[in-house]
């Protein structure tokens, strides 16, 4: 069940990617090449952008490509580090439920309002937020165990930092 879920988050991160990139292109094509363009190509390519980011947030959290100190943790005994880790842990979880519940209201808040082109809702765009906490909760539920049970390697250290980000 969990290669299936990151399956498809995996599979809708390239998508939208694929897509943004290819409408960016085919515009600037349009654009340059026959004077011509999509109105509508600046304002979708933005909006998949916002959703790739959200959606592809809980891989990235799986990888430990997110920003990280872990000097303190490395520098502890490990009982007190796995202690540390825990509390990163709850408190990361805390910050997912408090993110996703702010961005659920202003999703909710910003429904009337639509876009300049589309017309599409604004909630629609900001539900990115929400569902990018969740589905960081469920990267975090599946990964918490072990991250917390044992310190990342040196070879994982330096995999996450050339994916963007442990210090």
């Amino acid at each position: 069940m969990e290669r299936a879920f990151l399956f498809v988050n995996r599979f809708v991160c390239a998508v939208l990617l694929a897509a943004s990139c290819t409408l960016v292109f085919a515009n600037v094509v349009l654009r340059y090449g026959f004077g011509q363009s999509f109105a509508w190509a600046e304002e979708v390519s933005r909006y998949m952008v916002v959703w790739l980011a959200f959606l592809g947030s809980g891989l990235a959290l799986r990888q430990g490509a997110h920003i990280a100190v872990e000097t303190l943790p490395d520098a502890l005994p490990e009982p007190a580090a796995r202690l540390v880790r825990m509390l990163i842990v709850l408190l990361v979880t805390a910050f997912l439920v408090l993110l996703g519940w702010w961005g659920w209201d202003y999703a909710i808040f910003a429904w009337g309002q639509h876009s300049p082109v589309l017309r599409l809702s604004a909630g629609m765009v900001y539900l990115a937020v929400p569902v990018g906490c969740v589905l960081m909760l469920i990267h975090l539920a599946l990964m918490a165990p072990g991250f917390v049970r044992q310190a990342r390697s040196d070879e994982d250290k330096v995999t996450a930092a050339e994916l963007g980000g442990a210090l």
